[in-house]
């Protein structure tokens, strides 16, 4: 694996460019700032923080939790998608090399990743949105929101979002982590935690390298993040630097015809937030900057046919909470830039405004509410509405929730959607915005050992954007399509029954089945990647100790719409041994352990059996 990383930045977009959007968002913070605070001042009565209790949502929503990533200690913070139910984790390289997420039968370019809330889809493709500069140390939950959540996260939510909310340094802690295994895997990762009253801080850094279980697929990485946070009861100040580096040999990414591809990627990510919060209420503005680099080499021992691509994203998120005796109000205002520099799909730039507004009453104990609107201004595409209603109903003692939602959502075409064209694919510049109304009927149930929810879903697209083409002669086209219903049933549980005898204990056993089926009407064009969906995920986790050992199991059916079905487990043991203020806890994965032959992308056969083993060390 070339060890070396060289991209050709080029020239940046004009300085007229720049001012201009510089001055959009400096004039974004100011309005913002003085329309929120003159609200303020007209709420009848200002609450206390402390009287604000924070409702859950109707909408449908999981969360990873800070406990489950630490029980998991995943390959890579993307490995942490996988098992988790509706959301279909799509790999061509390993240890989160390069993988692409599905929210109930979406594309990879339909589902949002966020970080803090902050929408960083590449405007290139979305085969580089899981590029997340951040290790599994930093993150305090993943939310993935199944519906279309275009209110909240903008442009590309159109099915859903996966945010990824990154932990303050509460405690004092050092993290070690180490690993080795079968096909030359070696891997480190150290975080260190430090609050202190005038500055918290936290550095953790991570690197895998591997020869990889079939050639060609060889890869190396490096993940480096710092996080520094000033917090007052008035006022709080962070800031949030991440970087990563890959190096991949990249067989049939793309195309069975090419399988000595090759690819380098580098991700830069920062985010300033600073956040008012007297009386109550609360205003924060996070201005973010996201660089991406991509070296695409066709042929690895023919280097002569290199792309280069590098795309910024970077603008302002302004939002302002305020709680009312009636509810809680949300105002708040968004300024992006887009721009790439690339050898095949040239230069390009381009800036939306958005507005938003939500409201959550308080409706009492036994009802939920939560309405979202927002406003989206491109110059090419104009306004784009999107919304998200949701009500629910609590009843056997609030233990049962019955739930409807109702969504709006959009996305825009991608630069390579709209510019890039060979051989084999052909953009159009005139691809229209691509449009989803969702809708949601469910129930919950939560009990002090049982959970379950069960949703019935269904997401009308409009203007489907996808590459298609009459016959397999013909050139990939991307085009809009027509309109394509996908539905289906979303069901998971989670039971903790505590059983405990002579050293054995079941901890949890949880269940996930999804079905999905699409109604297409496309003027029968053959589809790339839209109607390539699962209709059948059966995902069952279970969690217990022997003596003194615990097991994590993994086991997960697939069946897809049109292609393969497959069953792959994971294991996952470890001993954790307690010393004082020291913990140390050695682990056994494997990957894969009934060494399935399949695919999840076609033509990129997955890994077989893969055994790992390693150390982690806590003080």
């Amino acid at each position: 694996m070339a060890s070396g990383f060289f991209i050709s930045g080029g020239n940046t977009p004009a300085d007229p460019i720049r001012r201009g959007v510089i001055m959009k968002i400096v004039s974004v913070i100011f309005i913002t700032d003085f329309i929120l605070l003159v609200a303020s001042s007209f709420a009848a009565e200002p609450y206390a923080l402390d009287k604000i209790v924070v409702k859950p949502k109707a909408a449908s929503q999981s969360t990873i939790t800070s406990s489950e990533i630490r029980q998991k200690n995943p390959d890579s913070l993307v490995d942490l998608l996988n098992g988790s139910g509706g959301l279909d984790l799509r790999y061509r390289g390993t240890s989160g090399i390069q993988a692409d997420t599905s929210l109930r039968g979406s594309t990879y370019e339909e589902a949002a990743i966020a970080i803090d809330g902050i929408n960083l889809m590449d405007p290139q493709t979305g085969h580089h949105n899981l590029d997340i500069p951040l290790t599994g140390f930093d993150v305090e939950r993943i939310d993935i929101t199944k519906e279309g959540a275009s209110s909240s996260y903008g442009a590309g939510a159109l099915a859903g979002a996966v945010n990824f909310v990154t932990k303050k340094p509460d405690k004092q802690a050092l993290y070690l982590d180490a690993v080795f295994g079968q096909h030359a895997l070696f891997g480190q990762g150290f975080s260190f935690s430090l609050p202190h009253e005038f500055l918290s801080s936290r550095v953790s850094f991570e690197h895998k390298i591997s020869k990889a279980a079939r050639p060609n697929t060889d890869f190396e990485y490096q993940t480096a993040s710092c996080y520094l946070n000033k917090d007052t009861d008035d006022w709080a100040l962070d800031n949030l630097f991440g970087y990563q580096k890959k190096d991949f040999g990249a067989d049939s990414f793309y195309s069975n015809l090419f399988p000595e591809e090759e690819e380098h990627t580098e991700t830069i990510f920062d985010k300033i937030g600073l956040e008012y919060k007297p009386g109550g209420y609360s205003l924060k503005n996070s201005l973010f900057f996201r660089k991406h680099r991509d070296k695409f080499i066709l042929r690895r021992n023919n280097p002569a046919s290199v792309n280069y691509h590098t795309t910024f994203v970077y603008g302002l998120n302004s939002q302002f909470n305020l709680p009312t005796r009636y509810g809680e109000i949300l105002l708040g205002m968004d300024a992006v830039e887009d721009q790439i520099n690339s050898v095949t799909l040239g230069k390009h730039s381009r800036s939306h405004e958005a507005g938003f507004f939500g409201f959550t009453p308080d409706l009492g104990r036994r009802f939920i509410m939560d309405l979202k609107l927002r406003g989206d201004c491109y110059q090419k595409w104009g306004w784009q509405e999107s919304f998200n209603f949701n009500f629910g109903y609590k009843v056997m003692d609030q233990r049962l929730k019955l739930k409807c939602s109702a969504a709006s959502a959009f996305r825009v075409p991608t630069f390579t959607e709209l510019y890039y064209s060979d051989a084999a694919n052909r953009g159009d510049p005139n691809l229209k915005k691509e449009r989803a109304n969702n809708f949601i009927l469910g129930a919950e149930f939560k009990d002090k050992t049982v959970n379950f929810g069960l949703d019935a879903f269904l997401r009308r697209l409009r203007s489907l954007i996808d590459w298609t083409r009459a016959s397999s002669s013909d050139r990939w086209q991307a085009a809009n399509l027509g309109r394509v219903d996908f539905y289906g049933l979303d069901f998971n549980s989670k039971i903790e029954p505590g059983l405990k005898a002579r050293g054995v204990s079941l901890d949890k056993i949880t269940f996930a089945y999804t079905y999905m089926s699409a109604d297409k009407k496309t003027g029968g064009l053959l589809s790339k990647y839209a109607m390539d969906i699962l209709q059948h995920q059966f995902i069952t986790s279970i969690y217990h100790t022997f003596c003194g050992i615990s097991f994590d199991w993994q086991l997960t059916y697939n069946r897809r719409y049109y292609g393969e079905d497959y069953f792959v487990g994971n294991i996952y043991l470890s001993k954790k041994i307690i010393k004082n203020h020291f913990n140390i806890e050695p682990f056994v994965r494997i990957d894969n352990f009934n060494n399935t032959k399949y695919t999840e992308v076609s033509g990129v056969l997955q890994p077989g059996r893969w055994i790992k083993s390693g150390l982690r060390l806590e003080w």
